[in-house]
């Protein structure tokens, strides 16, 4: 009897292994029950090895959900690098709030930078205050000026290498510059309703290297060096022995919206004295006031 209980038995098992085995929708068969299988210690070494297996298999899963989240930042990465570019995120963090001076500065040059390369809409307006003014000479001047183009005079040849009129197409000095402004560069800063203001120092015949705030901000400008190619290309009678020129109420408003830079006004007044050579030495001065607004823009 005791054979045939154990026959029994072990065919019950073969039965049981072969229907977990074989079962790919993970439903499980359970052996009938008998009265030795209850006294056998089958059911407790089955607890533990189920606990054991409980216990192994835990942090598996977290390494995998960790190894998963890695592997998604890194696609995540290789899909769009800005992502998870540090720097970026606390930029455009720091442009959807009010920001600092420094934050401001760390702001406009970087998205003056993308923006130098996009598109966007250019008005300068740029108007005599004081025309040029050389005394007694003027007419000698005119004389010269008007025999090699007789619709030009001391005002147009000078305005025009000035900027004086209205320019509309924003290319070498008067495109949108990719800045390099210090917080120190900044003489005063403030904002309300989305647009930032600062102005700039005032300076004397700056130059086009980045040494001085306006020109970390934009090349228009003009230099002594130009004054005297202008003037050459015109006329040899003409030559230039010295300008000074000084800008003066530097002022800039930036406006921002969703992130980035959408507007760009500067505007600043310069006076400017000449010596110039025409058979005889010539001293003249003149001012003149500019604004200019980038639009539009879009990067």
């Amino acid at each position: 009897m005791k054979k045939i209980l154990a026959v029994l038995l072990a065919a019950s098992m073969l039965f049981a292994f072969a229907a977990c085995g074989g079962n790919d929708e993970g439903t499980t068969t359970t052996a009938p029950v008998t009265e030795e299988e209850v006294v056998t210690d089958a059911p407790t070494e089955a607890a533990t090895d189920a606990a054991t297996e409980a216990a192994t298999d835990a942090p598996a899963v977290d390494e995998s959900a960790a190894a998963t989240e890695a592997v998604s930042t890194d696609a995540t990465a290789a899909a769009d690098p800005s992502a998870v570019d540090a720097s970026a995120v606390e930029t455009t963090a720091a442009a959807d709030k009010e920001m600092t001076k420094a934050e401001f500065v760390a702001f406009f040059n970087a998205e003056t930078a993308k923006a130098a390369k996009g598109k966007y809409s250019y008005k300068r307006v740029c108007e005599y205050t004081d025309p040029i003014d050389v005394g007694g000479a003027t007419d000698i001047l005119n004389g010269i000026i008007s025999a090699i183009d007789e619709n030009s005079n001391l005002d147009t040849v000078v305005g025009g290498f000035l900027g004086i009129g209205t320019i509309t197409e924003a290319k070498d000095d008067y495109a949108l510059k990719a800045t390099t402004l210090k917080e120190s560069d900044l003489t005063s800063f403030s904002y309300a309703n989305g647009v930032y203001t600062f102005t700039l120092a005032n300076v004397s015949n700056p130059k086009k290297t980045g040494a001085t705030g306006l020109s970390r901000f934009t090349n228009d400008f003009i230099t002594h060096e130009e004054v005297v190619d202008g003037v050459a290309e015109f006329t040899t009678a003409i030559t230039v022995n010295e300008t000074n020129v000084d800008y003066k109420d530097i002022k800039v408003q930036v406006t921002v919206a969703e992130g980035k830079i959408t507007n760009i006004t500067y505007s600043y007044a310069f006076a400017a004295t000449l010596k110039l050579k025409a058979v005889v030495t010539i001293n003249g001065d003149g001012a003149a006031k500019l604004t200019a607004t980038y639009s539009n823009i879009k990067y």
